[in-house]
């Protein structure tokens, strides 16, 4: 009976060191992909310490971010985290200014070079694992508790009006011109931005070429629409070039290529682990013509 009454009261002196705080976090499934935006949104992150009534304990925030295989990605440098005193009765609720202060967060390999670059870890599932740890031996004094969130990897839009290689007759095009897209999927948890340009592709000028070092005829942010009306304003008279045949004089249609590229409510492309890393969609090109016959075809 004595050997019983030893090892319950060892186990429960272990128990009082090691959970002396309770503690219950909130985290939303898809946060924000920027991880500086979780400080702008309370409904993220919330962290509750419940304090016990036994003596007070200063303590940190051991915060690390994992795989979904347990690999730490990301974790807090304790030695120059906040510390915090729970007051014995009174529960406490931190935001991700506290549990994740990005200043004192230390990221592995490729997820610091992504943070470095955009502010925002590769589209993944992670975990997000908290515990309190004493002063000054950082002993645990509190029960651990991990999260799943997703970080998503978007579809950017696909372009679908003018379609590709589409001919626009000049009389119509010179009023207005209507550009669709198909939105960014998933729906992002921020607002986005689709910022519309169009460039003209001079005589023997590739159409990347044009893209790159033209500039843009228009360059517009859409909000919270996937379509735009464009007028241009500008003389869409094709170039008349004489051909020398049996033929009387030809026009040649002006060419047109134009691209979306989609960014977050920061103003930064929304997907960086796209080809171009600048969240552009694949271009299209169009025509404007002088010639009715060749409308549609």
């Amino acid at each position: 009976m004595k050997i019983t009454g030893m090892i319950i009261c060892l186990l429960a002196t272990i128990q009082s060191l090691f959970a002396q705080v309770n503690i219950n976090m909130f985290l939303a499934g898809r946060p924000p992909a920027n991880l500086s935006e979780w400080a702008n949104r309370r409904e993220v992150l919330n962290f509750i310490m419940n304090g016990s009534q036994s003596d007070q304990l200063v303590v940190k925030i051991k915060t690390e971010i994992k795989t979904l295989d347990g690999t730490v990605i990301g974790s807090v440098n304790l030695n120059t985290a906040k510390s915090f005193t729970p007051l014995p009765g009174v529960s406490t609720i931190l935001g991700s200014l506290d549990v994740m202060p990005l200043e004192n967060m230390i990221f592995l390999g490729k997820y610091q070079a992504a943070l470095a670059k955009t502010g925002k870890l590769p589209a993944d599932n992670y975990m997000l694992c908290l515990q309190l740890v004493r002063l000054p031996d950082y002993v645990p004094a509190s029960n651990l508790v991990c999260k799943n969130f997703y970080l998503a990897a978007y579809q950017l839009p696909i372009l679908m009006m003018p379609a590709n290689e589409q001919k626009l007759y000049s009389k119509i095009a010179q009023s207005a011109i209507t550009f669709r897209w198909t939105p960014v999927v998933p729906n992002p948890t921020t607002t986005v931005a689709y910022r519309l340009q169009v460039f003209e592709v001079l005589e023997n000028q590739q159409d990347v070429q044009a893209l790159r070092s033209n500039q843009p005829l228009l360059d517009k942010n859409i909000v919270g629409a996937t379509q735009f009306i464009w007028q241009p304003q500008l003389s869409m008279m094709p170039y008349e070039n004489e051909i020398f045949d049996s033929t009387k004089t030809k026009i040649k249609d002006k060419k047109f290529i134009w691209i979306i590229q989609t960014l977050d409510n920061l103003g930064m492309p929304l997907n960086q682990s796209d080809g171009n890393g600048e969240s552009r969609s694949e271009p299209r090109i169009f025509f404007v013509t002088d010639r009715e016959s060749s409308i549609g075809k």
